[in-house]
């Protein structure tokens, strides 16, 4: 499989380490900053700061999109319509009208989509995913989640035209894709944020089709330093607690303890392990062996726009006052 990198930034570079480790051949890259492409790629991959002109010349199989939210449109278009099969970085859209673009051309296209949701792929989400599965925690009552930060992402991430929204378009849709990755689907949300679209802070509450509840709150303004996004679940013969994903890489947490339960009336560590960058790595080489071998990847189309439509459905929720009906932003609903 021949794969065109677009963006060398931070995520970019784990892209690049999990490219490399798939076995894929990386055929060109697309960055503007060439230094840091032959730095990062050396002379022997082609560079380019056009992606129409990289899919004309060396036709890749796959192009991994690792741009500034804005740009995923534009780009995966270009993929599918000449014939590429492509994988986004989260969020899938800056917006579901983007969302449903993508959605569109890959259906006439025919061709497939996928999209790095990568914390589906941490460890200790699957071993507390299969905990759920196995009903040793019993009926899902609650869901809490925390992003709380201190101090902001600097570059584009600064910009809410570039990123959709605010921190809960950026870093939040962490979040929002692990609430449906554990709780399933969401069938309301009411939410209330300092700034809705540019947002430093927010707090969410869910109603899960489970019935289920789900609440998250995050906001930049913590100490510096702090990274905290533990996961708390409340369940009818168990507890659990994740410890942190990003927290660990950030720095602001050590140890290897990553998740605890309470199951038949103790608390207990358990002993899976994890990192953040592995689970990006995990996320896109499993991506890639996917669409190689021509099946839908776990996350894909329908996967992205769900977090997106539970990211606008909070923005409009804070906009208006009022509890929002997921129902309301499915395809073809008023947008």
């Amino acid at each position: 499989m021949k794969v065109a990198l677009c963006g060398l930034g931070e995520i970019g570079q784990i892209h690049l380490r999990a490219v490399r480790e798939s076995g894929a051949e990386l055929a060109a890259v697309c960055e503007l900053d060439r230094d840091l492409a032959i730095q990062s790629v050396g002379v022997e991959v082609p560079v380019f700061s056009d992606v129409g002109e990289l899919i004309e010349q060396t036709s890749p199989d796959l192009v991994d999109i690792c741009l500034p939210h804005h740009l995923h449109v534009p780009v995966a278009v270009a993929a599918l319509e000449n014939g590429c099969d492509v994988l986004l970085e989260k969020p899938m859209a800056a917006d579901l009208a983007g969302c449903d673009e993508i959605l569109r051309v890959a259906g006439e296209s025919g061709r497939r989509v996928g999209v790095s949701h990568n914390q589906v792929h941490f460890e200790p989400h699957r071993r507390l995913r299969q905990l759920i599965d196995s009903g040793e925690l019993g009926e899902i009552r609650a869901i809490y989640e925390r992003l709380w930060m201190g101090g902001k992402y600097g570059g584009w991430r600064e910009d809410s035209s570039q990123v959709g929204g605010g921190l809960l378009m950026d870093a939040g849709v962490h979040r929002i894709y692990m609430a449906e990755y554990l709780g399933g689907p969401v069938r309301t949300v009411t939410a209330v944020m300092d700034n809705p679209r540019s947002e430093d802070a927010f707090v969410l509450t869910m109603e899960f089709e489970s019935g289920a509840l789900g609440v998250i709150q995050g906001g930049y303004h913590g100490p510096d330093g702090v990274f905290d996004d533990r996961i708390e679940i409340q369940a009818s013969a168990g507890m659990a607690e994740i410890l942190g994903c990003e927290a660990f890489f950030e720095g602001d947490l050590d140890g290897s303890l990553r998740l605890r339960t309470r199951i038949d009336g103790a608390w207990a560590g358990d002993p899976v392990g994890g990192h953040w960058d592995e689970s990006v790595v995990a996320s896109v080489k499993e991506a890639l062996a996917d669409l190689e071998a021509g099946r839908d990847p776990e996350v894909g189309l329908v996967e992205g726009r769900a977090a997106v439509a539970v990211v606008e459905a909070a923005y409009r929720s804070a906009e208006e006052g009022r509890t929002v009906p997921m129902v309301e932003l499915t395809r073809g609903s008023r947008e």
